[in-house]
């Protein structure tokens, strides 16, 4: 019986092994485990992301308006229609012996403010549009020893400098924006290998928000704190979401010869939307590390408890929602959305945050 009980347990745990890594290993600290009970996965909780829940601590410097590269100017800035505010955090992580000793440095993910994430804040054009986004390297090409946060940066930094310098932004939509980027990047010396998604907007002066997301970053846009409008995930398979790659070419050709493949998307794949805007509404561009912590009820109660009375300055806002995603993904008992999406794949109900880096980028309509 001892016997038969190790097996299974052992089969259990290649099983979920496998699904966490399957085709990208994105390289994730997940810290969802099994609970006691096992009923059906349930789209809503009762888990309350409220006022009682905040911390008076200090925010961490990663979480600061410190940044690493010049993807944007200031963690709050306002503009024509727009107030724009921006926050991050990095997960804990190791440092990879072999990218150290390929390098005899350590890997800039390590050192990056925002781990294998990315944003970009463009300045507003004389037109008075203005741009914005997030990306999410793939983190497995650290443990191959290669810089995983060079394409996430990258691309931001080329698609800002792709629309501050494009001679009709009037017409510029975000997919092209993003196909521009990631042709300059494809040939850059400055981005070896690697893979990243990407959500990125257009916010024009006339109160409309244009809108091309490829993979399972993230763009919700709430009016009176209730989630009207979302971007939706573009996955291949669970915890595989399209990626834009360059890889190079003898690293493919290897790959075919052992069987394997990579995931290699193109930016004409990426979704489209376009929303009206209205006064007051909040838009929050994400990576993962949110959504695959907290739902969007979630976002919602923060929302409302932190805007509702008008005293918080959104930068203070985005910095204090990092905190308290970073918070819950590190929490064991939390019923995080991933540990959901693991519940109904498998039949077996999961607890725990996901540890992941962590990204906004939030827009108040003025």
């Amino acid at each position: 019986m001892a016997r038969r009980f190790h097996i299974a347990f052992y089969i259990a745990i290649v099983v979920l092994s496998m699904l966490l890594s399957f085709v990208t290993k994105r390289s994730v600290a997940a810290s969802a485990r099994p609970a006691s009970a096992a009923p059906r996965f349930a789209s809503r909780r009762s888990f309350s992301f409220g006022s009682s829940s905040w911390s008076s601590a200090k925010t961490p410097a990663s979480a600061s308006a410190a940044s690493a590269s010049s993807n944007y100017d200031n963690a709050l800035s306002s503009v024509l229609h727009y107030d724009i505010a921006v926050a991050y955090q990095p997960k804990d992580r190791e440092e990879s012996n072999l990218f150290k000793k390929k390098h005899n440095k350590p890997s800039p993910a390590l050192e990056s403010p925002s781990g294998e994430d990315n944003l970009f804040v463009s300045s507003q054009s004389a037109q008075g549009y203005v741009a914005i986004g997030v990306a999410d390297g793939v983190g497995g090409w650290s443990e191959a020893g290669y810089d995983s946060s060079a394409i996430s940066r990258e691309l931001c930094a080329s698609m800002r400098n792709k629309f501050e310098n494009a001679e009709n932004v009037q017409t510029l939509t975000p997919k092209e924006l993003l196909s521009k980027a990631f042709d300059e990047i494809s040939t850059s010396p400055k981005v070896e290998i690697g893979g990243t998604t990407a959500c990125l907007g257009i916010l024009t002066p006339d109160k409309k928000l244009l809108v091309a997301n490829l993979g399972d970053s993230w763009c919700g846009l709430f009016r009176d704190y209730q989630l009207v409008r979302e971007s939706h995930f573009q996955t291949h398979n669970f915890n595989t979401p399209y990626q834009l790659a360059k890889i190079p070419a003898q690293i493919m050709r290897q790959a075919q010869l052992e069987g394997r493949r990579y995931i290699v998307d193109s930016p004409s794949l990426a979704d489209e939307y376009e929303w009206d805007l209205k006064k007051d509404d909040i838009i929050m561009f994400a990576t993962d590390g949110v959504t695959d912590n907290v739902i969007p009820k979630d976002i919602e109660i923060f929302l409302k408890d932190q805007l509702s009375d008008g005293n918080n300055k959104l930068d203070v806002v985005a910095k204090t929602f990092v905190k308290e995603v970073a918070k819950v993904s590190k929490d064991t008992n939390f019923p995080s959305a991933f540990a959901q999406e693991l519940s109904r794949l498998t039949g077996q109900k999961y607890l725990g945050g996901k540890e992941d880096d962590i990204t906004v980028v939030i827009v108040r309509v003025t």
